[in-house]
């Protein structure tokens, strides 16, 4: 049974009807995935070396073991934002006289191939052997680096998990969210030393190697984990039922009473709701909130200060940044309806135009509690906040009008490059550098906060003249709406 599936796995693969696209697409990330992982082994043939430059005064054992701790919990970051989940068609198997134990297992067991279980045997391996192995014997060595592998292959399934229950219950991100940032707090403030937790757990891996079992009986829960969960919820009324109609479904009443614009609006915010990947664009918007972070409390960056609009304008605008550049991607599958629908394209346009102000508005009020590094990071990130909703809300929409490409939004979220275009690399130039075309004159003459009012006039002004900047972009796509049918027909 198991060749069987594993066949058809590649039979799905090749007799696909955008076999040859998707061939170009999966050449490219094998390639990517290749260069990463010579990287991340020279990396860690040469990890030494870079701790003795970094730390000359620490032994580098130690320093890693209490630094492991922030890898993997990075590591489970990106992985939430890049990992697919593994993914196979189980439904047309379910009714046929097939374990499903056996379906469910094979699924999981294909998912530990994968680049991201490579990269920290890549990265430790070297380590392992150069470093504990000489000191400590083979024992030591492999039980550390089993340690490794078990926890890598933890946080593997722990992901698969947590993503899936996040389409249950969304607001279990909320909860992980806090839990990181508690933690984070408790470590930053001193409560808790988390780099003293990490070293102890992980030095005592080297001194006593029958602890390294506790990695891999953690990786059998995972596992297990996983597999009860598949096994309980993959039932074909289940999966009819899912494909029907979403969990997550949101009425947004309250925004009736705004007519026909907020009818439009709870429609887009269902459309963001129910998809993986305009959630997960929503998804990122929020835990980028988190970016002032990296900056607000390092001192290097206080006497460079100028870089803090550039995180202002980030941190306020994130959504309609990501979001807004598919601005007519997202609906392109029914794009046709869209044109005959009974609404004004100008309302279609102010819809998203107040949707992304309301966003930025929500972020710009979260990012209020910067103000405990100093009252300047208020200012600037209300200058950034008025320009964005001014102006780079409307270059965004502009822009995005540009040859859109279609967009398939039940396809996955993560390594997923529909829709990506050349507009999408021409948006980030004036977004970005805009901001410091006003700004920078004041700031060389030593008045940066003439530049930020400045800033904020203008952001203020183009605000104003809101309805101006729509009937420009509703003008060009009435004149263009039907080449940009086409194109999305084609596709």
């Amino acid at each position: 049974m198991i060749k069987t599936l594993i066949s058809h796995s590649f039979k799905q693969q090749y007799r696909s009807s955008v076999w040859a696209k998707n061939l170009v697409a999966n050449i490219f990330l094998g390639f990517a995935g290749l260069v990463l992982s010579i990287y991340m082994l020279v990396l860690g043939i040469f990890l030494s070396e870079i701790i003795d430059a970094l730390a000359p005064d620490s032994n580098p054992i130690d320093l890693l073991n209490g630094l492991i701790i922030y890898y993997f919990a990075f590591e489970f970051f990106i992985r939430f934002f890049l990992q697919n989940v593994p993914v196979l068609a189980i439904e047309p198997y379910l009714h046929l006289p097939m374990p499903k134990k056996k379906i469910v297992h094979f699924m999981l067991r294909k998912s530990h191939i994968s680049v991201f279980n490579l990269i920290s045997i890549l990265l430790f391996t070297p380590f392992a052997f150069r470093e504990i192995l000489p000191e400590y014997g083979i024992i030591s060595a492999l039980g550390w680096l089993g340690m490794i592998i078990g926890l890598a292959f933890t946080i593997h399934f722990l992901t698969i998990l947590f993503k899936k229950k996040l389409n249950e219950k969304p607001n279990l991100l909320l909860v992980i969210a806090g839990l990181f940032l508690a933690i984070g707090a408790l470590d930053y403030y001193g409560f808790v030393s988390l780099s003293t937790v990490s070293s102890d757990l992980f030095s005592a891996i080297i001194h006593q190697p029958a602890f390294a079992a506790i990695p891999f009986v953690l990786w059998w829960a995972s596992y297990r984990a996983n597999y009860s969960f598949l096994v309980n919820n993959t039932y074909p009324e289940e999966i009819s039922t899912k494909k029907k109609q979403s969990k997550i479904t949101g009425d947004f009443a309250f925004l009736k009473r705004f007519g026909r614009i907020g009818e439009m609006i709870a429609l887009e915010l269902k459309l963001i709701i129910r998809h993986k990947r305009p959630r997960s664009a929503l998804m990122i918007a929020g835990f980028l909130l988190f970016y002032g972070l990296i900056f607000y409390p390092e001192k290097q960056y206080q006497e460079m200060n100028w870089i803090f609009l550039f995180v202002g304008i980030f941190i306020t605008g994130i959504f309609f940044l990501q979001y807004g550049q598919f601005l007519l991607s997202w609906e392109s599958g029914y794009f046709d309806f869209v044109l005959t629908r009974k609404v004004r394209f100008k309302q279609y346009f102010e819809s998203k135009y107040y949707l992304f102000v309301a966003t930025s508005t929500i972020a710009f009020v979260l990012s209020l509690a910067y103000g405990y590094f100093g009252l300047q990071i208020i200012l600037i990130n209300l200058a950034a906040f008025l320009f964005n909703i001014g102006v780079n809300v409307f270059l965004v929409m502009r822009i995005a009008l540009f040859n859109p490409k279609k967009i398939d939004l039940n396809k996955r979220a993560a390594f997923n490059y529909e829709g990506v275009g050349a507009a999408q690399f021409l948006i980030a130039l004036p977004v970005l550098f805009l901001p410091y075309v006003i700004y920078a004159p004041f700031l060389i003459m030593g008045v940066g906060e003439y530049g930020l009012l400045a800033l904020g006039i203008v952001g203020l002004t183009g605000f104003l003249l809101r309805d101006k900047w729509l009937d420009f972009i509703t003008n060009y796509f009435i004149k263009n709406r039907h080449k940009i049918a086409a194109g999305f027909r084609a596709q």
